[in-house]
């Protein structure tokens, strides 16, 4: 199985690599730049990760690299030490991620979830402040965050998986509450801390498998929407459906993995 969809992958993506240098959006706006699904083009925050050393990988053993996590983090030289920078996260975690006590925000602070973001600090914290608030529809709303850890190739980073519960119990978007009880998947959340151990950014909404909860795999403030049934009409804002393209390319993997195999005559 999957060979034959990695060998469909890789003819989709030869094929569009010929015809994307024909192809443009719009006047003037080239298709080869990066793009979300609403076409905009897509801003990196932060340079690519620093490769990691072959001295720094305590074992490999076919696909498993294990790096020496506890030499990566000392020769990090971050000012902060990993079990400080754990520390640090609970506490942004615990000030509600920075909403009741905006001070743990750096100024240069962003806001980046899989389709929202970057958002600017004073952004952010008026997305807090206002109607966008989970915990404001769901009281007894809790994370239950777990597996803690810091980064050992990005220094400063934190990171950790939710698997947030709640009650509707108050109207939220608009919509009326109806006690229903909700469970989003586990999301993969992070922040990075600079040398002065202010947030500089944070991400969150990452889900991990959409197969869990009932929120039909989604995360963050967009699993909160579809529950109460306040989705904007965007893809991005509803459960995951396969594109027409995507579903060919699926049922076309099998055949193309046995024309690959089939001997040559």
């Amino acid at each position: 199985i999957f060979g034959g969809m990695a060998f469909c992958l890789l003819i989709a993506a030869a094929s569009l690599s010929l015809l994307l240098p024909t192809l443009r959006l719009d006047a003037g706006i080239d298709c080869r730049e990066p793009r979300n699904a609403c076409g905009r083009r897509i801003v990196m925050l932060a340079a690519p990760a620093p490769a990691v050393a072959d001295s720094f990988i305590a074992e490999r053993r076919g696909n498993l690299a294990l790096l020496d996590e506890p030499r990566m983090l000392d020769a990090q030289n971050f000012p902060i030490a990993p079990d400080d920078l754990i520390a640090r996260a609970k506490d942004f975690i615990a000030a509600d991620y920075g909403a009741e006590d905006p001070g743990m925000l750096a100024d240069a602070f962003s806001f980046v979830g899989p389709f929202i973001g970057p958002l600017s600090k004073q952004q952010y914290i008026d997305a807090l402040g206002g109607k966008f608030n989970p915990a404001d529809g769901f009281p007894d709303l809790i994370g239950r965050q777990f597996g803690f850890s810091a980064d050992p190739i990005e220094p400063g980073r934190v990171w950790w998986v939710s698997r947030p519960v709640g009650t509707f119990s108050r109207p939220f978007f608009g919509a009326e509450p109806d006690g229903r009880r909700i469970e989003t998947p586990p999301q993969a959340m992070g922040c990075v801390f600079d040398a002065a151990g202010k947030v500089t950014r944070i991400n969150v909404g990452a889900v991990i498998d959409r197969t869990q909860g009932n929120t039909a795999g989604l995360g963050g403030l967009f699993g909160f929407l579809w529950f109460v049934g306040k989705a904007p009409p965007a893809p991005e804002y509803q459960p995951f459906k396969k594109s027409w393209q995507f579903e060919l390319l699926e049922k076309l993997g099998p055949l193309l993995t046995k024309l690959q195999a089939a001997p040559q005559k």
